[in-house]
């Protein structure tokens, strides 16, 4: 499989969770992922919000969720009951986790996410979907790793200025590794309390598959590129960052033209996408040169 088949089940997977308040308004509440024909990751936070109760209710909840997948079928609403339940209980490890079962068929093109783990991610940049406040159709944010803490949380960190970074609204969002390519976590918190502080966290695969073993058949080892000599390897490195800064800018100027009218000012922006688009290729080629693409 390719690397652009790998990220295209990565945005098939990611689900939308939404809570119907008591007057019938339905807001979105967070993300989560799917990770078999009919089991979904999400924060047990997630959950708790999507169903108006105690955010550390201990009991595995009953309720029924609903949530769709909206980068492949918006608003096809499916539910979903709780099938492994790890409460809201800081600093335990493996806590706020919990996983749903589909009592719905997913609509068709949605594939379970690959999980990778690794031992070192610092560096490793990262991409994300996610439903911060005012955004119910999502935005993507990007960064990277860095480090463990004592919680077994990976540390992320916004890097690009301007952009989106992850805050509330990304909880339970399967977090991308561009240099893993696949699922290297799951977004859990936000840094809130320090103004000017662009980082989050995530529980890395490692510590979810320890917690719900069902997780266990879907872990692979990261794919590996053949052994490069130290200057090919370094060039690749360079290219893979080019090439996610192109497909940054793709996405960004893809969003903008969907809320533009003008005919002339679309016409402009579709021929920044396809000169991006033509970007993406070249790099791609010069990847596959040095043997670090992927047939």
């Amino acid at each position: 499989m390719s690397t652009e088949n790998y990220l295209q089940t990565f945005k098939t997977a990611i689900a939308r969770i939404y809570r119907t308040h008591t007057n019938g308004i339905t807001t979105v509440v967070g993300a989560g992922f799917l990770v078999s024909d009919h089991h979904l990751l999400t924060c047990a936070h997630v959950v708790t919000e999507a169903l108006g109760i105690p955010s550390n209710t201990q009991e595995p909840p009953i309720g029924i969720i609903e949530l769709d997948f909206p980068l492949i079928e918006p608003k096809q609403k499916l539910k979903a009951k709780v099938e492994f339940w790890q409460p809201v209980n800081p600093p335990q490890i493996g806590e706020d986790i919990a996983g749903l079962h589909l009592e719905d068929v997913p609509p068709t093109g949605v594939s379970p996410v690959q999980l990778v783990t690794a031992s070192n991610y610092w560096g490793h940049s990262f991409r994300i979907f996610g439903f911060p406040q005012g955004h119910d159709v999502g935005v993507w944010a990007t960064g990277e790793l860095r480090d463990t803490q004592a919680t077994g949380w990976i540390q992320m960190e916004a890097i690009k200025v301007p952009g989106y970074q992850v805050e509330p609204g990304f909880s339970g969002a399967p977090v991308w590794d561009e240099s893993l390519q696949g699922v290297a976590g799951m977004a859990i918190a936000a840094e809130k309390k320090r103004e000017g502080v662009r980082a989050a966290f995530m529980i890395p695969t490692k510590v979810l598959v320890q917690t719900w073993s069902l997780l266990n058949q879907r872990v692979q080892q990261p794919i590996t590129p053949q052994l490069l000599s130290r200057v090919q390897a370094i060039k690749a490195k360079e290219l893979n960052k080019r090439l996610g800064i192109l497909e940054s800018d793709f996405e960004a100027v893809y969003n903008q033209l969907n809320y533009t009218e003008n005919a002339q000012s679309r016409n402009k922006l579709e021929r920044q996408l396809e000169a991006i688009k033509q970007d993406m290729k070249k790099v791609e080629a010069q990847l596959n040169e040095l043997g670090h693409g992927r047939n």
